[in-house]
């Protein structure tokens, strides 16, 4: 059926029919419509109401709807009744990205964290799908639908319930097409079992070799990565060190002199030092810079290694916690959002709880996020731990068991400074 589109102003993201066509059309209160040009190929989506208010060969839009789907008022389309049943929607990961290129894209992701609940009143309760963007006024932004769990795909639709999204997965903001600098400190265990030689080797010629190039002629980061050979087995703990480098190398592509710290943690703690090559400073964070990178790439190829060789059978993750935190102070930018990750190939057996630790040492998670990845043999790793700690900062936990994914997510991280936006604890 052909009808013309009138702008109806805020409908709630309803479209109103006249209710003879919608009988026409074997539409209900609450059915979907599909509405879309021919011409253009441009299509929406709505869930209809009934006004007789409304002229039998029109139809009503909800003007965010139109935005979202690039038609206007006046324009001729193709109506047809929607069959399939709703998607549950489990995550959504949204990408934002300014309006104007004078917009302030300081901290933006947090920004949007802050100001979620006006994002709610937007589309809450609204049909999305795939690709759907639309404009936030009060971030001077647009917003669009990158992904969703479960997928949807072609004209396959979902009802945006914000408060059903944080009892589950959560939902995730990311910028699009801008940069967003931000610092980080790596806490990774060094204990006795990272020495175990269970990390398969593969697919990851590309990635070492990048990082062969950017350690010139680093004699100490040219031997450790000539272990990496395709098919082999390499130990926990050199999965690691590898995954912070490259983390370290991606920095230092990005070219914003980002702040990294480094920390390793069994029994005991320890946080790398670096030498600013400007002050003569000692620090405990490399800044991601050309002329700090080769001291960077040695430093953390070989102490990560030998803490492990040091390393007892104790795992103390409350107490890096605590280190992460000395050095985020450090860092000197309390407003620049900071990345933390944690790896671990076990439990916590020493030390105080880490839970305790986060919630007296971070009670401001507004730039902060934190991702937390459990490596090796499944059953060995406390996932329900590892999960809350994400949650608590924002982030998500994940379990890697070949170097392959393991430096495929530090690279993503190294990048991208998004959060999720869960229930309350």
């Amino acid at each position: 059926m052909e009808l013309e589109i009138v702008d109806g102003g805020d409908l709630k993201g309803f479209a109103n029919l006249h209710p003879k066509t919608a009988d026409s059309l074997d539409a209900d209160i609450g059915s979907i419509v599909v509405f879309e040009d021919s011409q253009s190929s441009f299509w929406g989506a709505a869930e209809i109401r009934k006004s007789k208010d409304t002229q039998e060969d029109k139809i009503v839009v909800d003007t965010l709807v139109l935005e979202a789907s690039l038609l206007m008022e006046g324009d001729l389309v193709e109506v047809t009744l929607y069959e399939q049943d709703m998607v549950a929607l489990e995550y959504v990961e949204f990408g934002i990205k300014p309006l104007t290129e004078d917009a302030n894209t300081e901290d933006l992701v947090t920004r949007a964290a802050d100001k979620v609940k006006s994002l709610e009143n937007i589309i809450g309760g609204r049909l999305v799908y795939p690709g759907m963007s639309f404009n936030w006024p009060e971030l001077d932004t647009k917003v669009e639908i990158l992904s969703t769990k479960p997928t949807l795909s072609g004209k396959s639709f979902a009802k945006l319930a914000f408060e059903a999204l944080r009892e589950k997965t959560g939902y995730q903001f990311k910028t699009v097409g801008i940069a967003t600098p931000f610092n980080a400190v790596l806490c990774i265990d060094t204990s006795g079992s990272m020495k175990t030689t269970d990390v398969p080797v593969q697919d990851i010629a590309h990635a070492r070799e990048g990082l062969k190039d950017l350690a010139g002629d680093s004699p100490e980061v040219q031997t450790f990565l000539n272990r990496f050979e395709e098919g082999k087995n390499v130990s926990r703990a050199e999965a690691a060190a590898m995954a912070v480098l490259l983390y370290l190398a991606e920095k230092v592509g990005r070219g914003y002199g980002e702040k990294v710290g480094v920390i390793t943690f069994e029994k005991e703690v320890s946080e790398m030092t670096f030498l600013n090559s400007e002050t003569g400073e000692v620090q405990p964070f490399v800044e991601c810079t050309g002329r700090e990178k080769a001291l960077g790439l040695q430093i953390i190829s070989t102490h990560v290694v030998d803490k492990v060789e040091e390393g007892g059978t104790l795992t103390d993750m409350g107490s890096a916690l605590a280190k992460a935190s000395d050095i985020m102070e450090e860092f000197g930018d309390p407003e620049k959002p900071t990345m933390l990750i944690m790896l671990t190939d076990g439990m916590t057996t020493s030390g105080p709880p880490p839970l305790k630790i986060l919630k007296e040492r971070f009670p401001d998670r507004s730039r902060l996020v934190i991702y937390s990845i459990g490596l090796g043999e499944r059953s060995e790793i406390d996932e329900e731990l590892m999960l809350a700690i994400a949650h608590y900062g924002n982030g998500s936990y994940r379990h890697v068991d070949n170097i392959r994914d393991l430096l495929e997510w530090y690279g993503k991280l190294a990048g991208e400074f998004a959060v999720v936006i869960r229930g309350s604890e």
